[in-house]
């Protein structure tokens, strides 16, 4: 441990620091407990709301945000896309996919006669937007159908079943209904998608190709809110013949909220650093009172008054880093628990968490240098003849 001794040797300064920390264990103790409260409440409300806005962001995603829902706007002289809309709409969005639907209520025929509606949607291809989960959609499925999980889950049906489905029926029509009987091809995966149908047919067997909606997906919410934005300036520049609707609003609108809230927590959590700053300086001043004579000393032996204040701010310093690195081992178990939580990964910080949880730790240190510059202007300033007579 020699050579340990030898390199703290290099600075003076330090080791009288450390020395006068460690000769008033209980003022010191408590100084850097109020800087380690601070440093909590801000790293662990920043970090800990950054995985619950991740979590909320991945939820909104999943549900479909990615997506860009068009359907025909009220200035729109027909009420329906047909072909020409279709490539109208491609050369707007570019690469992002483009899936024409056309939905329709219609009703489950049991052998009982009885009947039961359902959402149907006409598409030509559901793996575009969702995944198989059972069974295999062929590349000619005119005489077959999908469903989605929840259908499928909730009512005992699987790949290889049929269903019969009827248009729904008009309370005030006698005609009779045709009847179209379906093999089921596949069950889709579970998903949370905003619009999803509960039975999906091929496209070919709409009565018309005429789409009464228009899903363009995307890859991420930014590219989502730039097509919604090209389609609105291109199609809405003075009649309404679109209506655009997308999720990102919502995910903007949420970011603020979030961010809003974490900001107001995080000040609050601030208001125990200042606090911890008032203890401080209480602490240092204490300390410059408690060893005006010591201090003459220094100054009698030829330390400058800039040698004095490096000394007292590295005591300041020291507490602070002390407080700070025990708070922040405190601040990350509570990130650790809060990702497993609501990310499912202890250790998946983002970048906000990782940025509040560093700003935590740099503002309870600037907190106490800042707190002990006074004490220290005043120790420094002090005549070495007043600081010897006591």
């Amino acid at each position: 441990m020699s050579w340990l001794y030898r390199i703290v040797g290099l600075f003076p300064r330090l080791v009288i620091a450390r020395r006068n920390i460690s000769r008033a264990k209980a003022r010191s103790i408590l100084a850097a407990a109020s800087i380690l409260i601070g440093v909590v409440a801000i790293g662990a409300i920043g970090a800990g709301g950054a995985a619950f806005k991740q979590s909320q962001l991945q939820n909104i995603q999943d549900q479909g945000a990615t997506n860009v829902f068009v359907s025909p706007g009220f200035d729109k002289e027909e009420s329906y896309f047909d072909r020409e809309d279709l490539k109208a709409i491609e050369e707007v969005v570019g690469p992002a996919g483009v899936v024409a639907t056309k939905s329709k209520e219609m009703e489950i025929v049991r052998r009982n006669d009885s009947r039961e509606p359902v959402s149907t949607t006409y598409i030509d291809d559901p793996r575009v937007m969702y995944e198989v989960g059972r069974g295999e959609i062929p590349e000619n499925w005119r005489r077959s159908i999908v469903v989605s999980h929840d259908f499928a889950s909730g009512r005992g049906v699987a790949p290889g079943d049929r269903l019969t489905l009827a248009p729904e029926q008009d309370a005030e029509s006698e005609q009779t209904q045709t009847e179209r009987t379906y093999r089921v091809v596949a069950v889709l995966e579970e998903t949370q998608s905003f619009g999803a149908s509960e039975i999906y047919l091929p496209i070919e067997q709409a009565e018309s190709r005429h789409y009464g909606q228009v899903r363009i997906t995307t890859r991420s919410t930014d590219r989502a809110e730039a097509v919604a934005a090209a389609l609105r300036e291109r199609f809405n520049d003075r009649k309404d013949r679109l209506l655009v609707f997308e999720l990102t609003s919502l995910v903007r609108l949420f970011k603020q909220i979030v961010n809003g809230i974490n900001t107001f927590l995080a000040g609050l959590g601030s208001i125990s650093l200042l606090v911890a700053g008032v203890s401080i300086t209480n602490t240092m001043l204490m300390a410059v009172i408690k060893r005006r004579e010591e201090i003459g000393v220094l100054r009698a032996v030829g330390y400058g008054k800039m040698d004095i204040v490096q000394i007292l701010l590295l005591e300041a310093a020291l507490l602070g880093a002390l407080g700070s690195a025990v708070g922040i081992i405190i601040a990350l178990g509570v990130a650790v628990m809060a990702n497993s939580i609501f990310l499912g990964n202890p250790f998946a910080f983002s970048q906000s968490a990782l940025v509040y949880l560093v700003g935590a730790v740099a503002f309870g240190i600037l907190t106490s240098i800042i707190a002990g510059v006074y004490p220290a202007w005043r120790a420094a300033n002090e005549r070495p003849i007043d600081a010897l007579r006591g």
